[in-house]
């Protein structure tokens, strides 16, 4: 369909002022990717500084901290699937008659 957005390679559809392509689908992947490497690297420091506070502080980053860091990636894991539902559903509206 001549009409239909499309999603982009890489970051250049940020300039395309027609709006054919989408980049939001390119950017919900960086995102994804930097909540894993930012979520997990705010887990090992709190494990870290939790050693110099104590057996109980540890222990209770241990097990909250990692308890907190899977919900939150999966909270973000579920909004981002949700996003991309809606573009899906756009991609099969455009296809039919």
């Amino acid at each position: 369909m001549a009409n239909s957005a499309e999603t982009t390679e890489g970051l250049s559809g940020i300039f395309d002022f027609t709006f054919t392509k989408f980049v939001t689908p390119v950017i919900i992947k960086i995102l994804y990717i930097l909540v894993l490497v930012f979520g997990g690297l705010l887990w090992i420091i709190l494990l870290i500084t939790s050693i110099f506070n104590g057996f109980a502080a540890f222990l209770g980053v241990l097990v909250f901290g990692t308890l907190g860091f899977l919900m939150t990636v999966l909270l973000y894991r579920v909004m981002f699937e949700l996003v991309m539902v809606i573009f899906a559903i756009k991609e099969n509206t455009d296809r039919l008659p």
